[in-house]
């Protein structure tokens, strides 16, 4: 795993989703558990972060997911 893309991963997310500091860490804890996941997670975030379906923000839904 590329630390360097997990922790703009988690910068970006953190700034886009306003966490706060124990969620960013439920998050970074979550993709350090699993680089699969993480590669998935970033992809699915990097092409829906910006774009939105109908108003609907796709990766919102995601993000709730994983950080419950």
């Amino acid at each position: 795993m590329n630390t360097g893309s997990l922790n703009l991963f988690i910068k970006m997310v953190s700034s886009d989703y306003v966490l706060s500091d124990e969620q960013a860490n439920v998050l970074k804890n979550r993709m350090l558990a699993d680089d699969r996941e993480f590669e998935r997670i970033w992809e699915l975030y990097k092409s829906r972060a910006r774009k939105t379906k109908k108003g609907v923000d796709q990766f919102a839904s995601t993000l709730q997911e994983l950080l419950s």
